[in-house]
């Protein structure tokens, strides 16, 4: 370095993983020989450790129950800690036993002290043996990875189950049934017959009604004479076609699984 003049030195400064967080002196000493004289000056370098960048990863809820043959959801939650800005890519390792999983949005963006989320679908088969099983969701970012356990409890499907709550908006050609899937499996409407009690029967044998999920109450529309264009008639010609009130009808509900369900009616 010429007499008078300056020179820049850089100083590389790195914490280990396990350092204690907080602030730090450091003293930088420089020394130099001027003919018979050693020379040294020394300045005071303030370093503070702070906390590194980290997120945290968990199943909502962390249990879920899935029927044997149908598919159920849970909500993976992501958020940062200490200032991490990133992105977290998930993966899941799962069980063998014909289980298997489609997530969401992935990789997953979280900025400084937010907090975000996707979701997770996780699918069986009729093979799959009932039971209780763990599928473990991880999270990466560079060298940081956590993981957490979402309970996955499979059961036999039981047979469907549905119940009248009660009828409502009758009108002289449909009525309107309140119905409630007692039974742990999605129920699908796929057809009907009203029969009055003369033995005529009027039949929608595509009918799209409603699905109703393990325990759910649905409405369900039955309709008749000129409010059904598609519907079939049997039985003696223009005797029945409208609802009578104070009269008894048996309707028939017949699901996509061909489980058929009676209900008896008062108009």
């Amino acid at each position: 370095m010429p007499v008078g003049g300056t020179a820049t030195s850089i100083t590389t400064i790195q914490a280990a993983k396990n350092a204690s967080i907080g602030t730090y002196n450091i003293i930088v000493t420089g020394t130099t020989v001027a003919g018979r004289k050693v020379l040294s000056s020394s300045a005071l370098l303030t370093v503070t450790v702070n906390p590194q960048g980290d997120f945290g990863v968990y199943a909502y809820p962390y249990s879920i129950t899935v029927v044997a043959g149908f598919t159920n959801s849970t909500s993976i939650i992501l958020y940062g800690r200490n200032g991490f800005n990133g992105s977290v890519t998930l993966s899941a390792t799962v069980p063998f036993g014909f289980i298997g999983v489609m997530g969401g949005q992935n990789p997953v963006k979280l900025t400084p002290g937010t907090t975000n989320n996707t979701s997770l679908l996780v699918s069986t088969t009729t093979s799959t043996i009932p039971g209780k099983y763990n599928v473990t969701i991880t999270g990466s970012s560079g060298t940081v990875s956590h993981s957490c356990i979402l309970a996955v409890n499979v059961v036999d499907p039981s047979p469907e189950s549905l119940t009248l709550l009660g009828v409502t908006n009758k009108f002289p050609t449909n009525l309107t049934l309140s119905l409630r899937n007692n039974g742990n499996t999605p129920v699908t409407l796929q057809s009907y017959s009203v029969t009055d009690i003369s033995g005529d029967m009027w039949t929608l044998a595509n009918w799209t009604g409603p699905t109703l999920s393990p325990g759910s109450t649905s409405p369900a529309i039955i309709s008749i004479g000129s409010s059904c264009n598609t519907c079939t008639y049997k039985g003696i010609i223009d005797l029945f076609q409208q609802f009578v009130p104070t009269h008894t009808y048996l309707i028939t509900i017949t699901t996509k699984l061909n489980s058929q369900f009676t209900f008896t009616v008062i108009f």
